[in-house]
């Protein structure tokens, strides 16, 4: 089949994506935003892609990863606020996170979670100890949702801040963490060692917030604080309710 939307001399008079009609020296569609010389996919373009999606400064991991260093709080403020084109989206950032930690920890056989008992769900934990962080996220939104009732959010807007945090998190257990317990050979499962981890993380955690929520600082600190407690005792909670159900069903 020919294609109709290219002139004679190989400049595209129509979008290949939704068929607006393109002007002479337009580079983007006004319609989609899809690029106007979209051609032949050539490995020169995957490349191009590739290295945009991550230099990019508007909208790039490295921007990213900086913002949520200096100022976590503040880019889930700007998300909720309307500012969604400057940054990945916090549900993307996450599930990025949890499958780059997955494969650091498999290669490195760190073990961050240990269960005593059945050895299938240990083995299962072990793997998957981002699974783990994946369900403390929405248990956090849930509980900043109750302690930060007075800021009138919803509840999806406590899950953005949540998620940039999470996201972060995750990736410092992944590219921090994990690689300075494997070259120390030390398993935070069995040893105190686990303890400077989360140490950190609530302080961080506490610093996203009084971004966030704004305020008194030492009341919003010790709310964050609490929020953060309360979704690790939740968590805790909720993986030993499926390890009794497990157990039984086991049998």
């Amino acid at each position: 089949m020919i294609d109709t939307t290219l002139e004679r001399n190989g400049v595209l008079s129509a979008c290949r994506n939704c068929g607006t009609p393109l002007g002479e020296g337009q580079r983007f569609c006004g319609s989609c935003g899809q690029r106007g010389d979209s051609g032949r996919l050539t490995m020169r373009a995957i490349g191009h892609d590739l290295l945009h999606a991550i230099t990019h400064v508007d909208h790039s991991i490295f921007s990213l990863l900086k913002a949520l260093v200096l100022r976590p709080g503040r880019v889930a403020r700007e998300f909720i606020e309307g500012k969604r084109k400057k940054y990945f989206g916090p549900f993307a950032l996450l599930i990025i996170s949890a499958g780059l930690a997955s494969f650091m920890i498999a290669i490195t056989g760190v073990e961050w979670v240990r269960v005593t008992g059945d050895t299938r769900i240990a083995g299962l934990l072990e793997r998957h100890v981002n699974v783990v962080f994946l369900i403390q996220m929405p248990l956090l939104a849930g509980w900043c949702a109750l302690l930060f009732w007075n800021k009138r959010l919803h509840y999806a807007e406590h899950l953005v801040l949540s998620a940039y945090t999470s996201g972060f998190r995750i990736l410092f257990l992944a590219f921090v963490m994990t690689p300075i317990w494997y070259f120390m050979h030390v398993s935070p499962a069995r040893s105190s060692a686990g303890f400077y981890y989360y140490l950190p993380w609530i302080a961080y955690f506490a610093f996203a917030a009084a971004q966030f929520y704004g305020g008194n600082i030492l009341f919003t600190v010790c709310k964050a604080i609490l929020a953060a407690a309360l979704s690790w005792i939740t968590t805790m909670a909720a993986l030993f309710g499926f390890i009794v159900l497990f157990a039984q069903f086991a049998h």
